[in-house]
Formats: structure tokens, C-alpha cells, sequence
């Protein structure tokens, strides 16, 4: 059996999507890049665009202006919606 990543996609509010896949494409300031098991360890800002596969296929697509990707270990945790935390965070200490 292939060797899976753990993803992990969710917004301030729920989860998007969770479960394996074997490729993740997505966009960073430096251009398009993939995903792929046994991928060193990182974090990025991933923007445009964020497609899940397995086995090939595209399983998930989702439009992305920014997200934080953090890549450990054959899992992936993508956070969604970051600037409207900042921006619910500002408007509560001007309260």
C-alpha cells in the first residue's frame, strides 16, 4: 500500500476536510508547488488555490486568498481565514 498524508483544512469555524490523500498542489510566493509523502517538514503561506488527490484524482479543490500550511511528518494541517481572526482580535481590543 501507497504511503498517505494526513490532511487536515479547516476555517475558523469548522473543518473543511479531513483525510488522506497522496498529493496536495498549491501556491506559494514563490510559485505552484506539490506535496507528496515523506515531504521535508515546513510551513508557508499557501495562496489561489488548494487541490487534494488520491490515487490520481482530484478529490478536493478549494478557492484559497491565504491560508497557513504547516507540513510535519506526513501531516498537513491548512487553517483557512487567518485575517479574520486578526481582524475580530483588533476589533475586540478596541472594545
Amino acid at each position: 500500500m501507497a504511503k498517505l498524508i494526513k490532511v487536515k483544512v479547516r476555517d475558523i469555524e469548522r473543518v473543511l476536510f479531513e483525510g488522506d490523500v497522496d498529493r496536495i498542489s498549491s501556491f506559494n510566493e514563490v510559485g505552484p508547488f506539490d506535496i507528496y509523502p515523506m515531504h521535508a517538514n515546513f510551513i508557508s503561506i499557501i495562496r489561489r488555490g488548494l487541490t487534494l488527490y488520491l490515487n490520481g484524482k482530484n478529490i478536493k479543490e478549494l478557492k484559497v486568498e491565504q491560508a497557513v500550511m504547516k507540513v510535519k511528518q506526513d501531516s498537513v494541517h491548512i487553517f483557512l481565514g487567518m485575517e479574520a481572526l486578526k481582524v475580530e482580535e483588533e476589533a475586540k481590543t478596541d472594545e
